[in-house]
């Protein structure tokens, strides 16, 4: 597992949108269908690039830091009677 996170990390920008590029529509540039397990280890492959090289908060599958409830207003709330 080292290697791959190694390995992970090293990829280029390109490759990795290659890979954003696979999972979103389903297929690889030549039209072949991404296997479930392919998808499995693209996602993966991703995280593990996205920790390497982006600040936090652009990281994929991250959230805001402040939960949306501490920015709903009084008057947004729906009442109850």
């Amino acid at each position: 597992m080292d290697k791959f996170l190694e390995k992970s990390a090293q990829l280029s920008p390109e490759m990795i949108q290659r890979f954003k590029t696979a999972l979103a529509t389903g297929k690889w540039p030549d039209g072949q269908p991404v296997s479930e397990s392919q998808q499995q280890t693209l996602t993966q492959s991703i995280i593990i690039y996205d920790n390497a090289h982006l600040p936090s908060g652009e990281r994929i599958g991250e959230l805001d830091d402040q939960c949306t409830s501490h920015s709903v207003s009084e008057d947004s709330i729906i009442k109850w009677q």
